[in-house]
């Protein structure tokens, strides 16, 4: 099962990485937060929204806010059908890659509780780095970080 972490660039990558977002990450039930295809975060300068491909199939999402030798992930993402199936892993794996690739010794993320232990098991440690980052659909998140 090849995977590839591509960035973001033309208007149907656009279109899958809206739809797993809104899917996964901003469904009715799990926030209460409106979600905003334009936000400028996503275009904002060493921001590089990315899409997980499993034989060219979008199945993941995530995006990389480039910040000199640290990068913060945001807005991770697995498509509900390949949950647990060991993609978040893969996804995990090839962040760090094109981190390092880029010069980066440290991640942070700002986790949901129930993905804290997913995050444990990846190696991120809790550690606060940025409490200010806690509101909106961040408030109850847990922040880590994970040395490369």
């Amino acid at each position: 099962m090849p995977h590839e972490l591509r960035p973001v660039s033309s208007p149907e990558d656009w279109k899958r990485l809206h739809a797993i977002r809104r899917a996964v990450l901003f469904a009715p039930d799990r926030h209460a937060v409106d979600y905003d295809e334009n936000h400028p975060d996503d275009r904002a300068e060493g921001n590089i929204p990315f899409l997980l491909l499993l034989d060219g199939r979008a199945i993941g999402v995530v995006r990389i806010d480039f910040r000199g030798a640290t990068a913060v992930v945001r807005l991770v993402a697995i498509a509900e059908a390949e949950q647990r199936k060991g993609h978040g892993r893969t996804l995990d794996a090839l962040v760090a890659a094109e981190a390092r690739r880029r010069g980066v010794s440290s991640l942070r993320v700002n986790a949901a509780p129930d993905a804290v232990g997913y995050y444990e098991k990846a190696g991120w440690l809790p550690a606060s780095w940025d409490r200010s980052e806690l509101v909106g659909i961040a408030k109850d998140c847990v922040q880590m970080t994970k040395a490369l």
